[in-house]
């Protein structure tokens, strides 16, 4: 036999033999039919379609989380506006978006528009009230409207990856979804049970989620 085919061949040989080892040898060396079926099985990751699982499709309510900051606006705006004995009749959440203060002290806008050019300017635009005398409306900006929505979906993956961890599943899937801005695909292969899934991934308050579609196994 020609001196390089020989080599040839016996460097095949070695590499199979290490990629039957890797297999199923590693990382127990076997000595039962049992041992190289679990050696096989740490080696050999099967996706969702071949495994089965849980596919999840979850809708973070972005609307929930621009309305809570909504509502600390106007805590904070009331708890300054007392600090400096500013009068006022109201100060309100209208929707989401949009804050009322009724009925300002003429003689204070100036102190007002101080508290509003020092604390709240960045996120929020001030107009007169229509239909209010010496009543004013703040509008959340659409910037500050999207930094809530991209902080809610960081935070919310964050989240339902270190919930996910706790069911010790191998591999999962957690990442946005869609052309939509607001959804989350969950896949977990080897967990057959979605309810379980949706319990661990709610776990603790703090996510606002809805599923988009009916969890199901696979």
């Amino acid at each position: 036999m020609n001196p390089n085919l020989k080599w040839k061949a016996l460097f095949i040989f070695a590499v199979i033999l290490f990629c039957i080892y890797f297999l199923f040898g590693y990382p127990v060396f076997p000595t039962s039919v049992a041992q190289v079926k679990d050696n096989f099985s740490k080696q050999i990751k099967l996706g969702l379609d071949l495994q089965g699982g849980t596919h999840l499709l979850l809708q973070v309510q972005i609307q929930e989380a621009i309305g809570q900051e909504t509502d600390t606006t106007v805590d904070r705006l009331t708890t300054l506006l007392r600090a400096k004995n500013i009068h006022y009749d109201e100060v309100r959440r209208v929707d989401d978006t949009h804050i009322l203060v009724r009925n300002l002290d003429p003689a204070q806008l100036s102190q007002f528009r101080d508290i509003y050019n020092a604390q709240f300017v960045t996120d929020w635009d001030m107009s007169a009230a229509a239909g209010n005398l010496n009543g004013y409306t703040w509008t959340l900006k659409t910037s500050a409207i999207a930094r809530i929505q991209e902080s809610t979906m960081t935070q919310s993956l964050e989240t339902i990856d270190r919930r996910i961890n706790a069911l010790g599943l191998t591999e999962p899937t957690i990442q946005l979804h869609g052309r939509k801005d607001n959804e989350i695909l969950v896949q977990l292969p080897g967990e057959g049970d979605p309810s379980r899934a949706m319990s661990v991934i709610q776990a603790g308050g703090q996510l606002e989620l809805r599923l988009v579609e009916d969890p199901v196994p696979y």
